[in-house]
């Protein structure tokens, strides 16, 4: 592991330096040293640095400001201090240091036992961090397209294009109307890509163009009234991950200059201020305006236009996916059920037909609002007709009860603890229900009479007496 870890040592003091050199030698690390702060910046900025040791204060070297530019250009580094004796009782900024992840301070004269092991500590916390991320990553990446349901052809070629596309840097814009699911498209191209920083979103509609811009580039400390604090913007926190810009279209032109050179030098200045910054953010955009006829107005940047529209996905509206409501319907019963501790299980054909009726202007997140309405609205154990909103009700759209097959009752969980799922349908009696229970409780526990028993509440006698009765020892071999 430590073959490949560079450690950056920054001191003035040349002896320590060659100390601290001799201790690490021979341990497998790439070792960079340096004597002044310029130098160090450099090798920040152009070195993949995983470990910073460096003096406290000296001449010429800050050890605060080295630090936020280790953190900034490599978020896992860590911190190693080296400080005269005491100091750590008299200096003010060390409650500004000890606020960042791994940082340690090692007094003079520095123990090489010490140093050593606190090193091995930090890379290993380094290798947990990564296996952790990694670890989540993979959730993710599986939550995220689970999360986009349904089997219609449009969702599905957007699922291929989503694995496709999420690895490599390309810029993604997203069309889609409101509701459509813009949002949990880019969450989804975010969670199956490479990168290991966070996704920041930021609705460009919501500010006016002074503070859409302080928000997307942070500010310095004074550059405006009530700017009494330095602050970063949307793209710094977003390093080494992922921007999404909704509603991107409502950017001033101003903003759509500043946000078309980051894009293409990958560096911007705060508000007020003349320190450049770079950063690597993968952007993905989406409106519900068509861009390109706001560029040929030049009411969009047609430069930017061509730079932001390299991968686009266009999200097809609920009505043009209408066979995917039973799925979503059934998702949405599910998680509000779960949610509002509701014990939801099933619900009529006919409801389904319904909504289907529907033209859902508001797209999916109006049926997901809907259906949440119903969960905490409804007292009874099965969703009909009546609990539906009266818009819904009155839905004079084309009937799809010929599309698919709607079962006749559609259940929205599985009631055996296994998945089986229950062959009950209406007409069907209390005799028969039982029996399909009984069987069903049966299979999911490879026929241990006592597991199902316990499963069902009843005796292990009456399991053996009602699967006699129901002739279940030939199917079940009992």
């Amino acid at each position: 592991m430590n073959a490949q870890k560079t450690i950056l040592i920054v001191d003035a003091d040349r002896t320590e330096r060659e100390l601290v050199c001799e201790t690490l030698a021979g341990k497998g690390f790439r070792l960079v040293v340096t004597g002044n702060m310029y130098q160090a910046f450099h090798q920040i900025e152009h070195l993949k640095v995983d470990i910073l040791v460096a003096q406290l204060r000296a001449e010429r070297i800050d050890g605060l400001t080295l630090l936020e530019a280790a953190a900034q250009h490599h978020p896992d580094v860590g911190v190693v201090f080296i400080t005269e004796p005491n100091v750590l009782e008299t200096d003010v900024g060390i409650k500004a240091m000890l606020a960042y992840k791994d940082t340690y301070f090692l007094p003079k004269p520095v123990n090489p036992v010490h140093l050593t092991a606190l090193l091995h500590r930090m890379l290993e916390n380094q290798r947990l961090a990564f296996e952790n991320r990694q670890l989540q990553s993979q959730i993710d990446e599986r939550e995220g397209l689970r999360r986009l349901t349904g089997n219609s052809p449009q969702i599905t070629k957007i699922r291929d294009m989503i694995t496709q596309i999420a690895p490599t840097k390309a810029t993604v814009m997203i069309y889609g109307a409101r509701g459509t699911g813009k949002e949990l498209v880019a969450r989804a191209i975010h969670h199956r890509s490479l990168r290991h920083g966070s996704l920041i979103a930021f609705n460009c509609a919501t500010l006016n163009e002074n503070l859409a811009e302080s928000e997307l580039f942070g500010h310095e400390r004074g550059a405006f009234s009530g700017a009494y604090n330095q602050r970063k913007g949307r793209f710094e926190l977003a390093h080494g991950g992922t921007l999404f810009l909704d509603e991107v279209s409502q950017l001033s032109l101003s903003n759509q200059a500043r946000l078309l050179r980051v894009l293409e030098e990958r560096e911007f200045e705060r508000v007020g201020g003349n320190k450049t910054i770079q950063v690597d953010v993968r952007v993905i955009c989406a409106t519900n305006h068509d861009l390109e006829a706001a560029s040929e107005k030049r009411e969009f940047l047609p430069d930017l236009y061509d730079r932001l529209n390299v991968i686009p996905i266009h999200l097809p509206t609920l009505q043009e996916r209408i066979e995917d409501v039973p799925l979503l319907v059934k998702d949405f019963l599910e998680e509000f059920c779960r949610q509002n501790g509701k014990a939801l299980r099933t619900i009529e054909p006919e409801v389904i037909r319904t909504l289907m009726k529907y033209d859902w202007p508001g797209n999916v997140r109006e049926l997901k609002n809907c259906i949440e309405g119903i969960v905490v609205m409804s007292t009874q154990s099965i969703i009909r007709q009546i609990h539906l909103p009266e818009r819904v009700l009155n839905a004079t759209g084309t009937e799809f009860s010929n599309l698919l097959s709607v079962p006749d009752v559609w259940e929205t969980a599985d009631p055996i603890e296994n998945g089986q799922r229950l062959n009950v349908k209406v007409g069907m009696s209390l005799d028969e229900i039982n029996r399909e229970v009984l069987r069903a409780t049966l299979e999911s526990v490879d026929n241990n009479k006592a597991k199902a028993a316990e499963i069902l509440k009843i005796s292990r006698r009456t399991v053996q007496r009602k699967a006699k009765a129901y002739g279940l020892h030939d199917e079940q071999e009992l």
